[in-house]
């Protein structure tokens, strides 16, 4: 068995993964759901007799998981693209921009704040997820172009910071 703690804006999950025959068991808190692989990135998810489709893949270091039609992104921490675009943005480490187009729900910093690399700067909700966006350097805010409520695309920088 083996134990994960996953944290989804304020709040931590401790998940247990045991691998069992041909299920593996995922326990997520009280929730406990059994996954059978039906094909390769295809599987079936059980949770008290409801049974979900489920299909993964990983693509450009982040996984594209979609759950009965609800599709969800997700990011390891500890990627270097994180709180960035890893494509487009990645070298401007001055500039953070959304990860995704959406709405800002929380901006938690001001302009004058002192920042440390991958500090948490803001959450954007898109597709239904709220996505911490880290710092991509240490440094000082200079700006924030946007508040809270307001949309935001990939394109405009919504933090400015001046990097130490």
């Amino acid at each position: 068995m083996a134990e994960f703690e996953f944290i989804i804006g304020d709040r931590t999950y401790l998940t247990e993964l045991k691998q069992e025959a041909v299920t593996t068991v995922i326990k997520v808190d009280d929730l406990e759901f059994s996954f059978k692989e039906l094909s390769p990135g295809h599987y079936e998810a059980t949770n008290k007799g409801k049974q979900f489709s489920i299909a993964a893949v990983k693509h450009r270091g982040k996984f594209l998981i979609d759950i009965d039609a609800m599709l969800f992104e997700v990011s390891e921490s500890g990627q270097e693209e994180f709180g960035a675009d890893s494509s487009a943005h990645a070298a401007e480490k001055d500039k953070v921009y959304a990860p995704m187009p959406g709405k800002i729900v929380k901006l938690l910093v001001e302009v004058g704040d002192r920042v440390s690399e991958k500090q948490p700067l803001m959450i954007i909700e898109a597709m239904k997820m709220e996505n911490q966006v880290n710092s991509p350097a240490s440094g000082i805010v200079k700006a924030v172009n946007a508040s809270v409520g307001e949309q935001v695309d990939t394109v405009s920088a919504v933090i400015e910071l001046e990097i130490e």
